[in-house]
């Protein structure tokens, strides 16, 4: 694709092409024989970032690799790979700078800052915006001076390249980082812009990226139809019920785009095993921002080789358990299995 994107720092690759999991330290690996290990060369590692917590919420930080249980289309897997929540991440924190923003962008600014403030120290962020165009103001670092720097030089104006802002983060800013990775994005959901990358190829990014994805929706309908950072969308009360939507479809209505743009940001987030979080108005940026740096704070990283040697690219399920009652697992949904480049006849 013929993105351009200001201020890109172009990498090396960090790993190959067919890798998908780095291996910390700490993975544990167990001796095949080579016949073995010959057949697994031709599989890809599957990467699976999980967070396991009590049923009131919290967190547990205390499991080991015995405690889990991975399961592809039902079939169970062997753990080939697994992390503690202690190992450091990097972080693409991507800011929605569009004109809507304009009002709240020193508060945004503040909030964003705090965030990468409440990181591990050695956790490495990038910082990126998006409205017209999409711009990485800072490249990694664990410098949270620099972090902030780059928070600072954000400026609210124009339209919303949210899709290309995402095919950007995942395709070229964090595709090269071979440790833990995540993207937060801050954004109404409402694409005006994008003219190099959709929606759907987006969504279906999200579930082929090793970064797991945490969306925080800001409505911004409000400018139009009632007070600055109206907790409402179209005057019905957000986020809607999940048996029957209340909004309409089509038609070019608001809030149907504002009810598309919240989907979207929620797709993106359980595709990759993440979360969205609502901030309706601006009070609620604070603590959605801590939200996310608790999940990424206990967040275990395990990996194993599929059972299924087919390079069909077909969508594969996957299941993550714990063998501790009483608590629940969220990861990823699955992955598009690897797909095999067509043949092509040779000329003489």
């Amino acid at each position: 694709m013929g993105h351009s994107l200001k201020h890109m720092i172009w990498w090396p690759a960090l790993i190959s092409a067919g890798a998908l999991l780095w291996l910390p330290p700490g993975f544990a690996q167990k001796t095949k024989p080579a016949e073995d290990q010959k057949i697994r060369v031709q599989v890809e590692m599957v990467s699976l970032p999980v967070v396991v917590a009590t049923r009131d919420g919290r967190r547990v930080a205390d499991l080991e690799k015995k405690d889990f249980q991975v399961f592809e289309d039902r079939v169970e897997q062997e753990i080939a790979g697994f992390a503690s929540t202690d190992e450091p991440i990097s972080v693409a924190v991507m800011l929605d700078t569009s004109g809507s923003m304009q009002r709240r962008l020193v508060r945004l600014q503040n909030e964003a800052i705090r965030f990468v403030e409440m990181l591990h120290p050695d956790d490495s962020v990038a910082i990126m915006s998006f409205a017209d165009e999409v711009h990485l103001l800072e490249d990694f670092s664990i410098d949270r001076k620099r972090n902030a720097r780059g928070i600072k030089e954000t400026r609210a104006s124009g339209n919303t390249s949210l899709y290309e802002g995402v095919w950007l983060a995942l395709e070229e800013v964090l595709k090269p980082v071979a440790e833990r990775k995540a993207l937060v994005i801050f954004s109404d959901g409402v694409d005006t812009a994008s003219r190099k990358a959709s929606s759907g190829e987006t969504l279906r990014l999200s579930k082929e990226s090793q970064a797991t994805i945490f969306s925080i929706y800001f409505n911004t309908e409000g400018d139009q139809t009632g007070p600055l950072g109206s907790p409402t969308v179209g005057g019905i009360p957000f986020p809607p019920p999940v048996v029957v939507s209340p909004y309409p479809r089509g038609g070019g209505s608001a809030s149907a785009e504002y009810y598309e743009g919240r989907r979207y940001l929620l797709e993106l987030a359980e595709n990759s095993g993440g979360r969205l979080f609502d901030a309706l108005k601006l009070d609620d940026l604070g603590p959605a921002f801590e939200g996310i740096a608790k999940e990424l704070a206990n967040q275990y990283s395990i990996g194993y080789y599929s059972t299924n040697n087919k390079r069909d690219g077909k969508f594969r399920n996957v299941e993550v358990k714990v063998r501790r009652p009483g608590l629940t697992v969220r990861t990823r949904k699955g992955y598009y299995a690897p797909k095999d480049p067509v043949k092509r006849p040779q000329a003489n």
